[in-house]
């Protein structure tokens, strides 16, 4: 019963993350690429590295704390039998936060801990991103903070990622290579903020008997990126890879993963075979394999994107001075899934949004409408605040194909979304598939009737 409970609550978090997540649209990209352009000035002009230190450490460290430290102790208490016990409410936060349970307090700790030493590493020591923990923590920080923004950020088309890419590639050749032509000393406004302010001024030499004299200060890159010292290097020095970088890439590899889950679970659905749909192993390697074995986006998409962060590191080897990574990401990774789609027919279902996406939302998550009736008196609910007393149905529960109504189309692949109905049980009677006196089927938008079956 205790393990029930614990995974009755992990399903109810799974189904309230759909809540916390945002689709990106034109506008937020244009947005994006204005604020980061206004960012990067501001930075460059007042040369406020130190700022920028203190907020990534706060806000890495709630990242760490939700990405890493909650599943980590979780699992913990777990093996140590102390899950009863961790999630007991500690205080009450409020109506914003709600209950505070000693597993939250736990990984917080752990979390600005972690932070809070990491940041006071990059004010004590000189040259902190020599220090190996001070690295190391950093490359998790960043770690944390890409997983965090991909798994509240998505994409529904590849017009806003074709939007999106495009802008911050000029913006990336901009702000590298036009930049130095437009400001004192020839200077790179990209290149000068990532390294705090560009190199030292006096001779190495010097800087090495006097390491903090003011002329041999710079040249320490900024927390926004992932680095890696050049170990076999005798020059010293580290390989340097923004977040943004990573992210919006990323953007478009989950839009991938996800239309290829969705076209999996839709050709699932249609032939009943609904076992499959939640496998024992479920992790980054079953979805990889998934991807690869059906001839979907992920796996090429993922690989182009190698492809071109090679490239990238080639360039820098080649031209001896710091590329812009999306000016050879951009074309590899957008450019790959618009040739795939085009290939297998599919371009513009990915220009406009694929319905597989939709149609795996709605059939995953709901969509209740508590305003609109039924004729058989039943409720409609999309997310809401009543969301967390009426749970939708999962696919586990929806009744095979052939259970269904064979005369009903199929519209799962395409045409309208569909939309889960719930609808009250007149003699309170418990059928296949029914919860809490309630029958739960999904319906076509805008069908009229009682309970039906997947259509």
């Amino acid at each position: 019963a205790t393990y029930q409970h614990y995974e009755s609550q992990a399903a109810r978090s799974s189904f309230n993350s759909q809540d916390e997540s945002m689709e990106l649209t034109a506008g937020h990209a244009l947005g994006f690429v204005v604020m980061a352009s206004c960012s990067l000035t501001i930075l460059f002009v007042f040369k406020i590295y130190n700022m920028v230190k203190i907020m990534y450490a706060f806000g890495c460290s709630g990242a760490m704390t939700q990405v890493l430290f909650f599943p980590l102790w979780d699992r913990i208490a777990a093996k140590l039998g102390l899950r009863r016990k961790l999630y007991r409410t500690a205080f009450n936060a409020g109506q914003e936060f709600g209950p505070v349970t000693y597993l939250d307090l736990l990984a917080g700790l752990s979390g600005y801990g972690l932070g809070l030493a990491w940041l006071i590493t990059a004010f004590y020591f000189v040259h902190s991103e020599e220090k190996a923990f001070f690295w190391i923590v950093q490359d998790i920080m960043g770690s944390c903070m890409c997983i965090l923004f991909l798994s509240i950020i998505k994409l529904n088309s590849i017009r806003v990622a074709a939007i999106l890419l495009i802008i911050a590639f000029f913006y990336d050749i901009f702000f590298v290579f036009v930049t130095p032509l437009l400001t004192k000393g020839g200077k790179s406004i990209m290149i000068t903020v990532a390294t705090s302010g560009g190199p030292p001024k006096a001779d190495p030499s010097w800087c090495e008997k006097y390491p903090r004299d003011n002329d041999c200060r710079g040249g320490d890159p900024l927390p926004m990126l992932l680095t890696v010292p050049r170990l076999f290097d005798y020059q010293g020095g580290s390989s340097l890879l923004g977040l943004g970088d990573i992210v919006l890439p990323g953007l478009l590899l989950s839009f991938a993963a996800r239309f290829d889950e969705a076209k999996k679970l839709v050709g699932l659905i249609q032939t009943g075979n609904t076992a499959e749909i939640y496998p024992r192993s479920y992790n980054c390697l079953t979805v990889c394999c998934r991807s690869l074995c059906s001839g979907g986006y992920l796996i090429p998409v993922t690989v182009a994107y190698a492809v071109g962060l090679c490239m990238a590191n080639l360039a820098v080897y080649l031209m001896q001075m710091g590329q812009p990574a999306l000016l050879y990401l951009v074309p590899c990774c957008l450019g790959t899934m618009s040739f795939l789609g085009w290939k297998k027919g599919e371009l513009k279902e990915l220009w406009d949004g694929p319905n597989a996406i939709r149609n795996a939302d709605a059939l995953l998550y709901g969509e209740y409408d508590y305003d609109a009736q039924d004729d058989g008196g039943g409720e409609r609910f999309v997310e809401g605040d009543a969301a967390e007393e009426h749970f939708p149905p999962t696919i586990a529960q929806m009744p095979p194909k052939g259970d269904a109504d064979a005369s009903a189309p199929s519209s799962l692949s395409g045409g309208d979304p569909l939309e889960v109905v719930t609808t009250a049980a007149s003699d309170g009677a418990k059928a296949s598939g029914t919860s809490n006196g309630r029958s739960t089927a999904p319906r076509k938008r805008g069908s009229k009737g009682g309970s039906g079956s997947l259509v």
